[in-house]
């Protein structure tokens, strides 16, 4: 006996299935805005992600530098692409016209003060940043290796010692520009925040130098220059530059944080 059927039923159930698979294959236009917003996801996830992924990079470098230079590493240096480990806005940064020229008379000055002068104008070369010391700041927990030199590649994985002014060792003040990265605490972005009576403690040729801030202060960039040019002969002192304020575009930075201090003791 057969049981009873009636395929009419299967009909609309058949027909709302193909109307189902007809809604779902997509127009050009509904393509076009797929495609574009995948794009603006990935791209969005892109710039979100680069500047972690180049920081780890440079906080890696900076580190690599420094254990060079606290391994009494006879010529502590790192390579890297001059294409690599940039900072933002760093094309208009102003401290660039306080890097010099190598001075071959000195040895010691001459030999550090090549950092990266063999990548100007050739983006794709290879270039040299050398450690002389190192800067420690406990009041903002700091750690940084020293350059020796303010360019702009020295910069980028390091405190850089502006070349003509004074050395640890010698009569006048030892003049260090620093970035001050939007991460907190990354190299000079606490600069600030350092009290005055607090230490700065720069480890120079197996000795360690240690200076009592006596200054903390925010000028405007165009009165730099004058303050960085201004003769000591009389005492050792150190002055440390960075950036302000901190949100201020790339390369722009309106005015700068001043730290000053006097040397209290060398050891080692």
């Amino acid at each position: 006996m057969m049981d009873d059927y009636d395929d009419r039923t299967s009909a609309p159930a058949d027909n709302n299935k193909a109307l189902i698979l007809k809604k779902r294959k997509l127009d050009p236009i509904s393509i076009i805005l797929l495609v574009l917003g995948i794009s603006l996801l990935a791209f969005g996830t892109y710039f979100l992600v680069e500047p972690i992924i180049r920081n780890k990079k440079q906080d890696a470098a900076a580190k690599k530098l420094l254990d060079l230079v606290e391994g009494d590493s006879s010529l502590p240096a790192i390579t890297f692409r001059s294409d690599e480990l940039i900072v933002n806005g760093e094309p208009d940064l102003e401290e660039s016209f306080y890097t010099v020229k190598p001075d071959t008379s000195e040895s010691d000055i001459g030999e550090t003060e090549a950092s990266g002068s063999t990548a100007k104008g050739d983006t794709t070369s290879i270039v040299t940043v050398y450690g002389m010391g190192a800067i420690r700041i406990p009041g903002i927990n700091l750690v940084m290796p020293l350059a020796n030199n303010t360019d702009a590649y020295s910069l980028r994985v390091a405190i850089g010692h502006y070349p003509a002014s004074a050395l640890p060792d010698e009569i006048g003040t030892g003049v260090y520009f620093g970035h001050r990265m939007a991460s907190n605490g990354r190299y000079f972005n606490k600069l600030g925040q350092v009290s005055v009576g607090s230490d700065i403690y720069i480890d120079y040729q197996g000795k360690r130098y240690t200076y009592r801030v006596d200054q903390n202060y925010i000028i405007p960039v165009e009165d730099l220059a004058s303050i960085v040019f201004l003769q000591n002969t009389s005492s050792q002192r150190i002055l440390l530059v960075t950036c302000h304020p901190l949100n201020s575009p790339p390369g722009q930075s309106p005015e700068r944080i001043l730290v000053e201090g006097y040397l209290t003791d060398v050891s080692g």
